[in-house]
């Protein structure tokens, strides 16, 4: 089956232009770029999620199928720990919340406090289920985040808490798959151990529920049986994966695995159009500063390489200088 085969039979006709594929990579950097043009101060956080709620509720399944699909990466232009990139995690966070209802979830809900709370309410009459959702720059310095970067398994007990005993079901985790650790890590034994029941999915995994139309109930019989899916803890994200998947898509099995490989090209070319927007600004940077130093007299220039090449040389012994002279007694 090739491509546009796989897109109509996964996200219908309207993703076979590679421009509406597109304009959906870039859908949540693009409503924020749109909605914020001031940054000297913080945005207005809820009604900003509230507004983008109400947007991706009118998507039709294929539309929210392919964005949730390609989730979780967060835009190399925003500055770390930036309100931007708050802003699209919490944006990310209101996907999450519009999948679970999309399943059946229909009292689910975004968390407004800040702390001490799970980012995303999973709830259906009364059965809670709380979520972490997580999103991390394609960037960033190693390929797969620290553990105590993703998962404390106290917070989830914490979170579970403020609800009736016989309400809780158990924690979700979703995370983008690029992410991933290749071989084996603790996080999957803290979520295959049987203690607290933890699902951690990925973003294509979840899409797929949408595909087939999965409903919520299939995720809480994972939950209430999570002791007979994983027998043995283990930290192979494969073997985790694999008791997963077959229990959640066990009808659909060979279905998913060539979606999920399908699901492989698609992010591809999301990081592909990622790159090629980093290297296009970073070319209208460099055309920027050739024209700014174009407007400035060869005197100038010629005192601020002084003073940058001796910055560059002597920066380190200036930073001790400092230092002596703030913590030694002289």
């Amino acid at each position: 089956m090739n491509l546009d085969q796989n897109i109509q039979k996964y996200f219908g006709d309207i993703f076979l232009s590679q421009n509406k594929r597109i304009e959906s990579y870039d859908y949540i950097e693009t409503f924020i770029s749109d909605n914020v043009t001031n940054w000297d101060t913080a945005p207005d956080t809820d009604s900003l999620t509230e507004k983008f709620s109400k947007e991706i509720s009118t998507f039709s399944k294929e539309e929210l199928t392919f964005l949730i699909c390609h989730s979780g990466y967060i835009p190399e232009f925003y500055t770390h720990d930036s309100s931007q990139e708050t802003l699209y995690s919490k944006l990310v966070e209101a996907l999450v919340c519009e999948w679970s209802v999309r399943i059946g979830f229909t009292s689910s809900s975004l968390q407004k406090q800040k702390s001490s709370k799970e980012d995303v309410t999973i709830k259906v009459k009364d059965k809670v289920i709380v979520c972490d959702a997580k999103s991390f720059r394609l960037g960033r310095s190693q390929s797969a985040p620290n553990v105590k970067d993703t998962i404390k398994k106290a917070d989830y007990e914490k979170w579970l808490s403020f609800y009736d005993e016989d309400e809780r079901v158990g924690g979700f985790l979703t995370f983008p798959s690029l992410h991933l650790w290749s071989r084996s890590s603790d996080v999957f034994s803290y979520v295959s151990d049987g203690t607290t029941p933890i699902v951690l999915m990925v973003y294509e995994q979840m899409s797929y529920f949408l595909v087939k139309d999965i409903g919520f109930q299939k995720l809480i019989d994972l939950m209430d049986n999570y002791n007979t899916v994983h027998t043995e803890t283990t930290k192979s994200p494969s073997e985790y994966f694999l008791k997963t998947i077959t229990y959640l898509f066990n009808s659909h099995k060979s279905d998913f695995d060539l979606f999920n490989s399908f699901c492989d090209l698609i992010i591809k070319e999301k990081v592909n159009h990622t790159m090629e927007k980093v290297n296009d600004h970073l070319k209208q940077v460099h055309l920027n500063i050739i024209d700014h130093i174009d407007t400035i007299p060869v005197e100038e220039l010629k005192k601020n390489l002084i003073e940058s090449e001796y910055h560059r040389v002597c920066g380190q012994l200036e930073k001790q200088i400092v230092n002596i002279k703030k913590f030694r007694p002289h």
